[in-house]
């Protein structure tokens, strides 16, 4: 009787204690948990691009004149030495009230310079026809022996001052002409129609090609140097992305380029042409100030596809650094620091086990481990910082 009392006593301890470890007993922790696995893995560098031409010909006013209407739009296609434009004389400009007045006046004293300069050939004419018939007369009266040498050579003078008064008589009607002309045509109030306006200059296209943008389209007076239409040819179609220059020292020239959001079904093909040795300070859209370079990238693919891009389009470049075939890869999400490299949380026998690792070449998402797990290793994904070598897990 009181072995039983005991042995029920003890077995109420037991189970009191059990009790107590049970409650006590820290649970499991719930984690994420990947596998290590093989598969094809990608280093990308992706950044937002505008399409332009590679050629580009910016045709300006050779001087200052008054340009014609275009008549081309963008689009059209164009070839070497096609007229784009016509340059024509400055029309006159209208002149304000005293500028009117003077000019006026100075037409009214041209028509008295010209009318008196008219009085002056008919007063010229009628002395070289005086002197003209003197001399006649002079020399009949030398062949008849009734006149001297001397009148006869003074006579023939007298003629030759008067023919030499006249001619320059008459270039000072002329002269007094084109005066009255150029005074005159300072008072043209009604301008001209533009295409009346003669051409002083042609203005051609420097390649075969098409024409991306008309600078000028309406008649006016332009300014030397003014841009007037832009000319390019479709085929030379490249890529302009600006990257971080910390992405740009691993991007080279041939590098693989894949071109997507572009609007289009699938991604274009193309490859870096030429990577810029200079960069140039930016500020992101959140303010920070970042060095960028420019990239350009040739477009590869068929020219039917790349024909459904024009100039000024934006792309999203994607540009290939590595590629594997069959990597072995964990999600970069398992990865933390730990001694100075690199360590995940491998899951063995229901405990979280601390593993240094050995990564390779790394993306967004996934980073190719080189030494330390196997394919078919769980390891945890995101740890957070209470997580420690030998803590229960268990999977959510």
């Amino acid at each position: 009787m009181i072995w039983n009392r005991t042995v029920a006593i003890a077995a109420v301890v037991v189970g009191l204690v059990g009790l107590l470890v049970y409650g006590f007993w820290p649970e499991a922790t719930p984690v994420t948990i990947e596998r290590v696995t093989r598969d094809s893995l990608r280093v990308t560098v992706e950044e937002e691009g505008q399409t332009q031409l590679r050629d580009r010909y910016v045709v300006s006013a050779p001087t200052t004149g008054y340009l014609k209407r275009v008549p081309d739009e963008a689009g059209d296609s164009v070839r070497a030495g096609d007229v784009l434009a016509r340059l024509a004389t400055l029309p006159s400009t209208v002149l304000d009230a005293s500028s009117y007045e003077a000019t006026e006046a100075n037409v009214q004293g041209a028509r008295a310079a010209l009318r008196r300069a008219e009085r002056e050939v008919e007063r010229a004419q009628a002395a070289r026809s005086y002197a003209k018939e003197e001399h006649r007369r002079i020399r009949r009266l030398h062949e008849q022996g009734t006149a001297s040498q001397q009148q006869l050579d003074r006579a023939r003078v007298e003629f030759q001052k008067a023919r030499a008064q006249h001619r320059a008589s008459q270039q000072s009607v002329v002269q007094a002409q084109s005066e009255l002309r150029a005074t005159r045509s300072r008072l043209a109030r009604d301008s001209t129609a533009s295409e009346s306006l003669p051409t002083r200059a042609s203005i051609r296209s420097p390649v075969d090609g098409q024409i991306l943008q008309v600078h000028r389209k309406s008649a006016g007076v332009v300014q030397g140097g003014s841009p007037i239409v832009t000319v390019g040819h479709p085929d030379s179609l490249e890529v302009s992305v600006e990257v971080l220059s910390s992405d740009a020292v691993r991007i080279t020239e041939g590098t693989p380029v894949e071109l997507v959001r572009w609007g289009g079904g699938n991604p274009l093909s193309g490859h870096v042409r030429a990577v810029s040795p200079r960069g140039r300070t930016q500020v992101s859209a959140l303010g920070v100030e970042e060095q960028r370079v420019e990239v350009l990238v040739d477009v590869g693919d068929a020219p039917a596809r790349a024909a459904q891009l024009g100039t000024g389009y934006r792309v999203v470049a994607r540009f290939v650094l590595w590629a594997g075939a069959d990597v072995l890869q964990v999600p970069r999400s398992a990865l933390f620091r730990h001694d100075g490299g690199w360590a995940v949380f491998a899951v063995r026998d229901g405990r979280a086990r601390r593993r240094s690792v050995e990564v390779g070449h790394r993306n967004g998402l996934r980073a190719e481990v080189v030494k330390g797990l196997q394919a078919g290793d769980r390891v945890i994904t995101h740890p957070g910082n209470t997580l420690s070598d030998g803590l229960r897990v268990e999977a959510r």
